[in-house]
């Protein structure tokens, strides 16, 4: 028999989890800024925040992934015999012919959980590429995030046989 208690679960607010990942990369390369000047002056941390992923965007990011190979086919139908530049406009949003499922998936759960600063798909790709290390340590957290779901607010019962103890 389960100890979990369904009315408290039906009952409870939740909240997503949330947590700021300090990117080296990003940080070594200057893009956060410096502080001091001159032969003194150490970059500032590029700090990003990013939360879990939900059940629908886990979902719209599968369909997203299968949806790039019909963008491209549409693309280069309507680009008609511009089929180069086609391709080329959807590999710059990380839809190419050549980018594996796999990519193009953990590239939207990237897009869909940074919360600041707000990142379009172009930004995420560029992020990818150019700082892999960095975008591996993002989704790192994203999916550990995920995993652990939402944080629940719950009242939590007093432990021990009675509820409280009588005044002296």
């Amino acid at each position: 028999m389960s100890n979990f208690d369904l009315a408290a679960f039906r009952k409870a607010k939740f909240q997503e989890r949330a947590q700021d990942v300090p990117l080296s990369g990003l940080t070594a390369a200057g893009f956060g800024g410096y502080e001091g000047e001159g032969d003194d002056a150490t970059p500032k941390p590029v700090v990003y925040r990013v939360r879990g992923l939900t059940a629908q965007e886990l979902a719209k990011a599968d369909q997203e992934a299968d949806n790039s190979k019909v963008l491209l086919k549409v693309a280069e139908q309507l680009a008609g015999t511009e089929s180069e530049r086609a391709q080329g406009l959807l590999s710059g949003l990380g839809l190419g012919d050549d980018t594996p499922k796999a990519l193009a998936k953990k590239l939207s759960h990237v897009q869909m959980a940074v919360v600041s600063p707000q990142l379009k798909i172009q930004d995420v790709v560029r992020i990818a590429d150019a700082y892999p290390m960095d975008f591996l340590e993002l989704s790192v957290h994203i999916y550990d995030l995920t995993g652990q779901g939402k944080v629940a607010q719950v009242k939590r019962k007093p432990s021990g046989k009675s509820q409280t103890s009588k005044p002296a």
